[in-house]
């Protein structure tokens, strides 16, 4: 059947349309209602419950003009007569409907954005600072993830630091290394001109022995390596993405606040002309405003929900991380630095060829003497 449904006196055309609910175990479809007679000639949806038949199926919006329940119009209806004639349904209801027109930037008024930054500001006060101010705290403020970005600035000091002396502690090695290399070489030299079989042996052992040092130094650094460039991805990559996914998740809670305050605002000036018995004139034209600031908080909390998730996920991936990860590079670091003194204290004891005997009056010094 066709429905009456109201203009909107801005010359905005909605899509009428039907959707098919089926009742949950609580005998309801997850919506609540606002409008209605004697003052709004429209009713619509206020909101949109989490875990619901009409969440779950996604049709219905907050804002949105409800004309119908299962065939029958409601037009001049309450909110409270909608209510009765949806309980009275035991099983699928079929809602008639009216989809609300709206642009969210058109919500995004400069009173949200001055909201906004209230909220960043009493984010950080004690309730005793806020009403000092006379700035009124929301819910959700304090919030235990915002606090996370301190922790997260903390841990990424500590990977700097343990990156910075890793990379300085290698450098050093690989100097060591080639200390060894050029040591190896000059012994090796120094056997070579030697003229007396042992000494030239002895010194040929120990240039030997200092080769291998650097040998077992550059394999050292090959398997200890790996932990600047993982330590360098947690540093410049995994923590800043996280904090960006924090300070991305604060701005959408902030938003989110800003539209319920509102809401509140403007819930609170309906009350108080109902009060008066007097006509607020966007309730008696439909109240296009009020839900345009709807449906614009309803997509503003599912942004939010949305990104407090991916907040959760990200930090507990990150924790998990920084626990297994320190283990695992400290255990590295150890475990490679044990071989590197192991190798190089076996290959040094069999090295053991000082002190040397010599002949002084066989070499270069002798001839010299005679």
């Amino acid at each position: 059947m066709d429905f009456e449904f109201e203009i909107d006196p801005r010359g905005l055309k909605g899509k009428p349309g039907t959707v098919t609910l089926s009742k949950d175990k609580q005998n309801l479809i997850g919506i609540s209602i606002g409008g209605g007679a004697p003052l709004c000639p429209v009713l619509y949806v206020v909101q949109v419950f989490d875990n619901t038949p009409a969440a779950k199926d996604g049709t219905l919006q907050a804002g949105d003009e409800i004309v119908g329940v299962n065939g029958k119009s409601l037009r001049g209806k309450t909110k409270v007569d909608v209510a009765k004639a949806i309980q009275a349904v035991k099983t699928d209801v079929t809602i008639s409907y009216v989809k609300l027109h709206a642009d969210p930037k058109l919500g995004k008024t400069l009173d949200i954005v001055l909201k906004k930054m209230k909220h960043r500001v009493v984010e950080h006060m004690s309730s005793g600072t806020a009403d000092a101010l006379g700035l009124s705290r929301a819910i959700l403020c304090n919030d235990g993830l915002i606090k996370k970005l301190e922790e997260l600035q903390q841990n990424a000091l500590l990977y700097k630091g343990l990156f910075d002396h890793t990379k300085r502690y290698l450098q050093s090695f690989y100097q060591l290394a080639q200390t060894h290399k050029e040591l190896g070489d000059i012994f090796s030299s120094i056997g070579v001109r030697e003229l007396q079989p042992n000494a030239n042996e002895a010194f040929s052992i120990f240039s030997t022995a200092h080769r291998s040092f650097e040998k077992i130094g550059m394999d050292f650094l090959k398997k200890v390596k790996p932990m600047l460039s993982d330590l360098n991805t947690y540093l410049s990559k995994a923590i800043p993405d996280t904090q960006l996914t924090i300070k991305r998740y604060a701005d959408a809670k902030f938003e989110y606040l800003s539209y319920c305050l509102k809401v509140k605002e403007l819930d609170d000036e309906e009350y108080a002309y109902a009060a008066l018995h007097e006509a607020l004139y966007r309730v008696e034209t439909g109240n296009y405003d009020y839900r345009l600031v709807l449906r614009c908080r309803q997509l503003a909390r599912e942004k939010f929900a949305r990104l407090r998730s991916d907040v959760l996920v990200k930090l507990e991936l990150l924790d998990n991380k920084h626990v297994q990860d320190i283990v695992f590079q400290l255990q590295r670091l150890v475990q490679a630095m044990s071989k590197y003194h192991q190798e190089c204290y076996s290959e040094l004891k069999q090295a053991d060829v000082f002190p040397i005997e010599v002949d002084l009056t066989k070499g270069i010094l002798g001839s010299a003497l005679q």
